[in-house]
């Protein structure tokens, strides 16, 4: 909490909200200890004393320039002086700042410079890529140059230029961008000649952030890829702590998805919890998307009206929030934008009813097999998606348009109409009908499983086993194949049942 109580600006978050937001954490039984910091030791007798610690302190150190001059009077560190500005401290800028940096830290030091030079200075910021690299949000962008800030762009600095140890200029090189680097952007490279100086009384370089955690090792803080788990056990970490410099949002976001996963693995927390939609139709969910409705716009504080640091951007109220949700699309009910921009028809929407499989898994000890329970297999959601192998094109159109940055060609189960098809393929299902029974076959880089449904029985082979199994995948017994198999979960076949049963009535 301590970035955003110190560092953002009241013009963009008053403290009568931050307190409220605070004061309901406190009501909720959190006790907040203040005024206590965190050593080595105390941080091992917080291990020793609880089941986990979540760690979220923030990015609180900024990346130092290196550039001569760097040590200069009139060079502000960016989160001090927006620690400063928020606490009232008399600061001396003069008229003209240089901000040098892309990100959300360096547009907020921009806007409250721009604040406090009032309308006879000039605040400047340079940034050596273009503003269509620039990190921060588009939204603050887009608010800097509204309230009369200049970006130069292609700019990298070179030289703080002073007087008796006191900024008077800053030399910079003009870029020209080339191939990407490592973060996927165009790499600025200097053009040899060509620099420029601008006229200024203070220096602000915001060009990013670190951790300030002397208290553990940092190496001994890495994740993995959809975890908050740290290589510490009991020991998780989230916001900028993890990300670096980001944003209030994704904090809060991490917050709660890290207590999720916190909760699951101290067995706290068997599934995730649904709530469908109650009395509404598939055909009503259809119908809100060919009606658009306007976002409500958050009232904001006139341009002219911005040399101060009131509130620019006012909170929705009781009516505006209410109309504001109201026009959700319900894409936790019903997505299907894959279905819908497929030109192919290649994706298709079903239904089934909700269930959760309660599986068991087979496993070794010593020279026999024995059932053990495995983690349920849960379908939440009534409207689901598959491919269609044989009309699928792999344009990637679904891919583009997927709003939670999947491939639905590749993701979805992929579904073969035609036994052809499905011979040509490596992988996908193909469900066909035999007699009065129907088999789904599953391929999976060219190993073959079966599943049969038979007068309210399921058999099930593949190169390893074979499994008889009632109608809710109750084992009824089994063949090991495979003499050296360790153990057999049984995801794969509560899938396979789910695609079959879906198909069974169409």
């Amino acid at each position: 909490g301590g970035m955003v109580t110190s560092a953002i600006p009241a013009f963009r978050l008053t403290d009568e909200a931050i307190l409220k937001d605070i004061q309901r954490i406190e009501n909720s039984g959190v006790k907040i200890h203040y005024n206590r910091s965190i050593s080595a030791n105390y941080f091992r007798q917080l291990q020793a004393e609880n089941d986990v610690v979540f760690i979220a302190t923030g990015a609180q150190r900024s990346k130092t320039l290196s550039i001569e001059g760097i040590d200069s009077k009139g060079v502000l560190d960016p989160l001090q002086f927006l620690f400063d500005v928020k606490l009232k401290k008399q600061i001396n800028i003069g008229s003209y700042v240089v901000i040098i940096g892309g990100g959300n830290t360096a547009m907020d030091a921009a806007r409250t410079a721009c604040r406090l030079v009032g309308d006879q200075g000039k605040v400047t910021i340079i940034y050596r890529r273009t503003r269509k690299e620039m990190p921060a949000d588009l939204g603050e962008i887009k608010a800097v140059m509204e309230e009369g800030v200049e970006i130069i762009e292609l700019l990298s600095p070179l030289k703080i230029n002073t007087i008796n140890n006191r900024v008077q200029s800053i030399l910079c090189q003009k870029m020209e961008l080339s191939s990407p680097d490592s973060s996927g952007r165009p790499r600025p490279v200097p053009i040899a000649g060509a620099d420029i100086e601008i006229n200024c009384d203070t220096v602000i370089p915001a060009i990013g952030q670190d951790l300030a955690i002397d208290f553990v090792d940092q190496a001994l803080l890495k994740t993995n890829p959809g975890s908050y788990q740290t290589r510490i056990p009991g020991v998780y970490i989230g916001g900028d702590a993890m990300r670096g410099a980001s944003t209030a949002i994704n904090a809060i976001g991490d917050g709660r998805k890290a207590v999720e996963e916190i909760l699951e693995k101290q067995n706290l927390l068997n599934q995730k919890e649904h709530y469908p939609v109650k009395d509404i139709s598939i055909k009503e969910i259809k119908l809100k998307r060919y009606h658009r409705e306007e976002a409500v716009k958050p009232t904001e504080t006139q341009l002219d009206d911005r040399k101060n640091f009131n509130l620019v951007v006012s909170s929705l109220n009781n009516f505006e929030a209410i109309k504001e949700s109201s026009r959700c699309m319900l894409c936790d009910e019903l997505c299907n934008v894959c279905v819908s921009v497929c030109p192919n028809l290649a994706n298709w929407s079903y239904e089934v009813e909700p269930e959760t499989i309660l599986l068991k898994k087979i496993v070794r000890n010593g020279n026999r097999y024995e059932l053990e329970d495995d983690e349920p297999f849960v379908i939440s959601q009534k409207y689901q998606v598959l491919n269609i192998a044989d009309w699928c094109n792999e344009c990637g159109n679904c891919t583009t348009f997927c709003p939670s940055m999947g491939a639905p060609y590749k993701d979805k189960p992929r579904v073969h109409l035609t036994k052809e098809s499905f011979e040509r393929s490596k992988s996908g299902f193909y469900i066909q009908r035999n007699g009065n029974g129907l088999t789904i076959t599953k391929k999976n880089d060219n190993n073959i499983a079966k599943l049969r449904l038979i007068n309210g029985k399921y058999t099930f082979k593949n190169h390893y086993i074979n499994l008889n199994l009632k109608e809710d995948l109750t084992i009824i017994d089994f063949v090991i194949l495979d003499p050296g198999l360790g153990e057999v979960i049984l995801r794969d076949v509560a899938e396979m049942k789910i695609l079959l049963h879906s198909f069974k009535f169409s």
